[in-house]
């Protein structure tokens, strides 16, 4: 079984202990009250380019370009890991949120995996989807997961007498496992990433808990602070659905690590 890493300008698959589908569900919260903003106000203010090149693959053997690899029997694409061009993103959680976009998939369920920089596992966790079972087109019986195509996050949680949370200035790898069939491993598909939490400097940090959202998110951007900048940007989304500003900032964000091709439903 091969490790296969998905960065981002090559389609991969990123990790909520509760699975929350966050495009293409319905959530039913209040909409914000408030003025729309001109599509310059966010996305002028974000880089062109997150990195200034990515970094080339370790050399690890397990490592694989996904581009020539057949999709996985219950995928209908590519899965996409949200996450920059070198699979390394910057956070002050104690307990990130990662992002994910799965698309039509008939998968049993996923695997989380959250080691430190000695390889030990701190975190996992491993549950089935919710599944609908609706007609393909022969007649057929076509076991899909409820909601997808969409993006998905999971959130590192609080967990006592653990490694946990986070700790500052330090790597963290992390693996999500899209299993097929549980019985049969030989079909799953695997993606994995870096998250390195950092400091926060005590002025950013008041500017941050002065701003709006929309403010939050350029200067998470200019800080280089990946899973804020795009946590933010799905929260705004999830609020002002139809805000041109903020489907124009999530492009301009998406598209300065080679995930352009990734919209807001």
């Amino acid at each position: 079984m091969k490790l296969i890493r998905f960065f981002p300008h090559k389609l991969a698959i990123t990790a909520l202990v509760t699975l929350l589908l966050i495009v293409g569900l319905s959530l039913k919260e209040p909409v914000l009250v408030q003025a729309q903003l001109s599509n310059a106000s966010i996305s002028s203010q974000l880089p062109d380019q997150w990195e200034s090149a990515p970094l080339p693959n370790s050399g690890d053997s397990s490592l694989q370009d996904s581009s020539n690899l057949p999709f996985a029997g219950c995928l209908s694409s590519y899965p996409i890991a949200l996450v920059p061009a070198s699979g390394m993103g910057q956070t002050l959680a104690e307990y990130p949120t990662i992002f994910w976009y799965l698309p039509r998939t008939r998968a049993w369920g996923m695997e989380f995996k959250l080691t430190d920089s000695d390889n030990q596992e701190i975190y996992s966790t491993k549950y089935a989807f919710a599944q609908d079972t609706p007609d393909d087109d022969q007649g057929q019986d076509a076991q899909l997961v409820v909601g997808t195509p969409g993006i998905l996050s999971l959130t590192i949680p609080r967990l006592k007498g653990s490694s946990l949370p986070l700790k500052e200035d330090q790597k963290y790898d992390w693996t999500v496992r899209i299993i097929c069939n549980p019985n049969d491993p030989s079909g799953d598909v695997y993606m994995a990433g870096t998250i390195r939490r950092v400091s926060i400097d005590p002025t950013l940090n008041r500017r941050l808990q002065q701003a709006p959202p929309e403010e939050r998110v350029v200067l998470y951007a200019k800080e280089r602070l990946w899973y804020e900048a795009l946590g933010t940007l799905v929260k705004l989304h999830r609020d002002r659905p139809n805000d041109p500003a903020v489907i124009a900032a999530w492009d301009k964000l998406l598209k300065s690590v080679g995930l352009d091709l990734i919209r807001l439903g």
